[in-house]
Protein backbone atom coordinates (compact mmCIF):
# COMPACT_ATOMS: atom_id res chain seq x y z
CA UNK A 1 0.00 0.00 0.00
CA UNK A 2 1.23 3.00 -0.80
CA UNK A 3 -1.01 5.64 1.20
CA UNK A 4 1.78 7.49 3.84
CA UNK A 5 1.08 9.41 6.62
CA UNK A 6 1.34 13.60 6.17
CA UNK A 7 5.10 14.64 7.47
CA UNK A 8 4.53 16.26 10.66
CA UNK A 9 4.92 20.07 9.21
CA UNK A 10 2.45 19.35 6.47
CA UNK A 11 -0.23 18.46 8.80
CA UNK A 12 0.54 21.59 10.64
CA UNK A 13 0.00 23.84 8.03
CA UNK A 14 -3.01 22.01 6.60
CA UNK A 15 -4.40 22.33 10.26
CA UNK A 16 -3.53 26.05 11.38
CA UNK A 17 -4.85 27.13 8.00
CA UNK A 18 -8.38 25.52 8.46
CA UNK A 19 -7.73 26.58 12.22
CA UNK A 20 -7.38 30.49 11.31
CA UNK A 21 -10.15 30.44 8.58
CA UNK A 22 -12.88 28.56 10.59
CA UNK A 23 -11.69 29.06 13.98
CA UNK A 24 -11.61 25.56 14.91
CA UNK A 25 -10.39 24.14 18.41
CA UNK A 26 -7.13 22.12 17.02
CA UNK A 27 -8.70 19.40 19.45
CA UNK A 28 -11.23 18.45 16.80
CA UNK A 29 -8.66 16.84 14.63
CA UNK A 30 -6.99 14.64 17.10
CA UNK A 31 -9.11 11.82 16.35
CA UNK A 32 -7.63 11.67 12.47
CA UNK A 33 -4.98 10.64 11.11
CA UNK A 34 -4.04 12.62 7.39
CA UNK A 35 -2.43 11.30 4.04
CA UNK A 36 -1.90 13.19 0.98
CA UNK A 37 -2.26 12.03 -2.85
CA UNK A 38 -1.28 14.92 -5.57
CA UNK A 39 -3.87 17.71 -4.79
CA UNK A 40 -6.02 16.33 -2.20
CA UNK A 41 -5.21 15.51 1.46
CA UNK A 42 -7.70 12.65 3.01
CA UNK A 43 -8.24 11.77 6.82
CA UNK A 44 -9.09 8.56 8.43
CA UNK A 45 -9.40 7.00 11.97
CA UNK A 46 -6.09 7.25 13.99
CA UNK A 47 -4.58 3.27 13.72
CA UNK A 48 -6.21 3.04 9.82
CA UNK A 49 -3.14 3.35 8.21
CA UNK A 50 -0.69 1.20 9.92
CA UNK A 51 -3.86 -1.96 10.39
CA UNK A 52 -4.50 -1.03 6.71
CA UNK A 53 -0.54 -1.60 5.31
CA UNK A 54 -1.60 -5.57 7.03
CA UNK A 55 -4.40 -6.25 3.76
CA UNK A 56 -3.64 -6.91 0.43
CA UNK A 57 -5.44 -4.11 -2.21
CA UNK A 58 -6.14 -1.39 0.21
CA UNK A 59 -5.78 1.48 -2.31
CA UNK A 60 -6.91 4.81 0.15
CA UNK A 61 -8.71 5.10 3.23
CA UNK A 62 -11.44 7.67 5.00
CA UNK A 63 -12.56 10.47 2.86
CA UNK A 64 -11.54 13.75 1.41
CA UNK A 65 -10.76 16.01 3.44
CA UNK A 66 -9.49 19.07 1.65
CA UNK A 67 -7.88 20.37 -1.62
CA UNK A 68 -4.54 22.11 -1.93
CA UNK A 69 -4.88 25.30 -4.89
CA UNK A 70 -4.53 28.73 -4.26
CA UNK A 71 -6.23 28.46 -0.65
CA UNK A 72 -6.83 25.38 1.13
CA UNK A 73 -10.50 23.83 0.11
CA UNK A 74 -12.09 22.16 2.86
CA UNK A 75 -14.35 19.45 1.29
CA UNK A 76 -18.11 18.80 1.89
CA UNK A 77 -17.44 15.62 3.62
CA UNK A 78 -15.67 16.90 6.42
CA UNK A 79 -18.13 20.29 6.77
CA UNK A 80 -20.57 17.52 7.25
CA UNK A 81 -18.65 15.88 10.20
CA UNK A 82 -16.81 18.45 11.76
CA UNK A 83 -18.34 22.00 10.53
CA UNK A 84 -20.63 22.33 13.86
CA UNK A 85 -17.42 23.24 15.78
CA UNK A 86 -16.35 26.00 12.92
CA UNK A 87 -16.37 29.70 14.99
CA UNK A 88 -16.08 31.78 12.27
CA UNK A 89 -16.94 32.14 8.88
CA UNK A 90 -19.36 30.38 8.50
CA UNK A 91 -22.81 31.48 6.40
CA UNK A 92 -26.40 30.84 8.28
CA UNK A 93 -29.00 30.26 5.51
CA UNK A 94 -32.95 31.10 5.62
CA UNK A 95 -35.10 28.68 3.75
CA UNK A 96 -35.12 30.20 0.46
CA UNK A 97 -31.14 30.95 0.47
CA UNK A 98 -31.00 26.95 1.43
CA UNK A 99 -33.14 26.01 -1.37
CA UNK A 100 -31.31 27.34 -4.00
CA UNK A 101 -27.71 26.10 -2.45
CA UNK A 102 -28.98 22.50 -2.32
CA UNK A 103 -30.30 23.34 -6.22
CA UNK A 104 -26.78 23.90 -7.23
CA UNK A 105 -27.41 27.62 -7.11
CA UNK A 106 -24.96 30.56 -6.27
CA UNK A 107 -26.42 32.71 -3.46
CA UNK A 108 -26.66 36.65 -3.48
CA UNK A 109 -26.46 38.41 0.14
CA UNK A 110 -27.76 42.00 1.01
CA UNK A 111 -25.33 44.48 2.81
CA UNK A 112 -24.72 43.43 6.36
CA UNK A 113 -25.97 40.37 6.04
CA UNK A 114 -23.05 37.90 6.74
CA UNK A 115 -20.48 38.61 8.75
CA UNK A 116 -17.88 35.74 7.15
CA UNK A 117 -14.83 37.20 5.04
CA UNK A 118 -14.37 36.38 1.73
CA UNK A 119 -12.90 32.98 0.71
CA UNK A 120 -14.12 29.58 1.48
CA UNK A 121 -16.99 29.41 4.05
CA UNK A 122 -19.56 26.69 6.06
CA UNK A 123 -22.60 26.83 4.59
CA UNK A 124 -25.73 25.97 7.22
CA UNK A 125 -29.27 25.86 7.68
CA UNK A 126 -29.77 26.52 11.53
CA UNK A 127 -27.88 23.10 12.83
CA UNK A 128 -27.60 21.44 9.75
CA UNK A 129 -24.00 22.26 7.86
CA UNK A 130 -24.86 21.78 4.22
CA UNK A 131 -21.81 22.16 2.36
CA UNK A 132 -19.12 25.22 1.36
CA UNK A 133 -19.00 28.25 -0.53
CA UNK A 134 -16.85 30.41 -1.63
CA UNK A 135 -17.72 34.27 -1.16
CA UNK A 136 -16.69 37.14 -2.65
CA UNK A 137 -18.53 40.68 -1.29
CA UNK A 138 -21.97 40.14 -1.55
CA UNK A 139 -21.95 36.98 -3.32
CA UNK A 140 -21.41 32.98 -2.68
CA UNK A 141 -20.64 30.13 -5.13
CA UNK A 142 -22.02 27.38 -4.53
CA UNK A 143 -19.27 24.43 -4.35
CA UNK A 144 -21.66 21.89 -3.59
CA UNK A 145 -20.51 18.70 -5.72
CA UNK A 146 -23.35 17.63 -8.22
CA UNK A 147 -23.63 14.20 -6.78
CA UNK A 148 -24.71 16.10 -3.50
CA UNK A 149 -27.39 18.55 -5.08
CA UNK A 150 -30.80 18.17 -4.97
CA UNK A 151 -33.33 19.82 -7.37
CA UNK A 152 -35.98 21.42 -5.44
CA UNK A 153 -39.48 21.94 -6.38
Amino acid sequence: MKIELLKSEQRERVLSELIERFGFDKKVFDSFEFYRTKDNVYACSKGAIELAKGIAGVQDLGFAFARFGVNLKITTNIVQLIGRFAKKNFIVLNSREARQFIAGEDVAFEEGQTNATNGFVIVRLGDDNLGVGFLRDKNMKNLLPGAKQLPTI
